[in-house]
C-alpha cells in the first residue's frame, strides 16, 4: 500500500494545502445550493399554481436557462458544481477513519463518494447540453433502467438498486435526526442565531432529500416487480407521486420548502464550513 500512502501525502501537502483548490471546492457548495434552491422554488410554485409542475434536475435547469441571463447562470452553476465533484473524488481516495483501505466500511464509503461524484458530473453534462441546445430531455434513471433490463438478470439488478437507493434515503433521514449529515461550522466566525437556524434548516433539507431517495427507490422496486422501466424515474417522478396523494399540494410544498432550506444551508456551509473536504 505504499502507493496509497504516497497518494495521501500528495493530497495533504499539495492538493488540499492549495488555497485555490479549497476555495473551488467550497464554490461547489454554492453550486449545489443554487441547484436545490431552484428545484425547491419550482416545487413550491407548483403547489400554489395548479397549472405548473414541480421539476426534477433536468427540467429545472431547462426552466432557469430560459429566464433572462439564464444561460450564463446555468453555465456558472455547472462550473461551480465541478468543485463539488472534485471534493467527492478527493474523498474517495482519502483514508476514512480506519487505516484499512480494504475494510467494508471504507469500500462502501468510497463507492458512495464516487457515485455522488458521477451523479453531479452528470448534472454538469446535462447543464451544458441545455445551454448549448444539444440533445433532448431524458430521464437518466429510466434510461439506465431500460439498459439494465436488457441484461440476463436485469430485473434483479434493478431490484437491488431500488433497495440500495431506499436504504440511502433511510440513512439521510437518520442523518437528519442525529445531525450527522450536517457540516461542522466555525462557531467562532458565525453568529449564534445564524448557526442555530442553519443547522435547523439543514436538517429539514436532508430529511427532504431522504424522502426523495426513498420514493425513487420504491419506483425502482416497482419497476423490477412489474418488469417495466416506465415505472422507474428520478426526482421528477417523486414530485409527481407526491402531488397525486391526498393533500398532495401540502406535501409538495413542504418538500419544496425543505429543498429550498437545503439550498440555503449549502450557501452558509460554503462560507462557514470548518473543513473543505470532510
Amino acid at each position: 500500500m505504499q502507493w496509497f500512502d504516497k497518494t495521501q501525502r500528495l493530497l495533504q501537502n499539495k492538493v488540499l494545502a492549495n488555497p485555490w483548490i479549497r476555495r473551488y471546492i467550497l464554490v461547489g457548495y454554492i453550486g449545489k445550493g443554487a441547484l436545490y434552491l431552484s428545484i425547491g422554488i419550482l416545487a413550491v410554485r407548483a403547489s400554489i399554481m395548479s397549472n405548473h409542475q414541480a421539476s426534477g434536475t433536468y427540467l429545472t435547469l431547462t426552466f432557469v436557462t430560459h429566464q433572462p441571463w439564464g444561460r450564463g447562470f446555468v453555465s456558472l452553476l455547472a462550473v461551480a458544481l465541478g468543485g463539488y465533484v472534485l471534493r467527492r473524488l478527493l474523498q474517495a481516495v482519502q483514508v476514512l477513519e480506519s487505516s484499512n483501505f480494504w475494510s467494508v466500511k471504507s469500500i462502501v464509503q468510497r463507492l458512495g463518494y464516487l457515485m455522488s461524484a458521477f451523479t453531479y458530473a452528470g448534472v454538469i453534462y446535462s447543464a451544458f447540453k441545455i445551454v448549448l441546445q444539444i440533445g433532448e430531455y431524458d430521464d437518466t434513471i429510466q434510461d439506465l433502467a431500460n439498459e439494465i433490463f436488457e441484461q440476463p438478470i436485469g430485473e434483479w439488478l434493478i431490484l437491488l438498486g431500488g433497495i440500495i437507493v431506499t436504504m440511502i434515503g433511510g440513512f439521510y433521514i437518520y442523518g437528519a435526526y442525529t445531525g450527522s449529515y450536517i457540516s461542522e461550522l466555525r462557531s467562532v466566525d458565525i453568529n449564534y442565531r445564524l448557526e442555530k437556524w442553519t443547522i435547523y434548516i439543514g436538517k429539514l433539507g436532508v430529511l427532504s432529500r431522504g424522502i426523495a431517495f426513498i420514493l425513487i427507490g420504491i419506483f425502482l422496486i416497482q419497476a423490477a416487480i412489474y418488469g417495466t422501466a416506465d415505472l422507474a424515474g428520478g426526482l421528477q417522478n417523486a414530485f409527481r407521486e407526491i402531488a397525486t396523494q391526498p393533500l398532495g399540494w401540502l406535501w409538495l410544498r413542504l418538500m419544496g420548502m425543505g429543498l429550498m432550506g437545503y439550498g440555503l444551508y449549502m450557501f452558509v456551509a460554503a462560507k462557514y464550513r470548518r473543513y473543505a473536504i470532510r
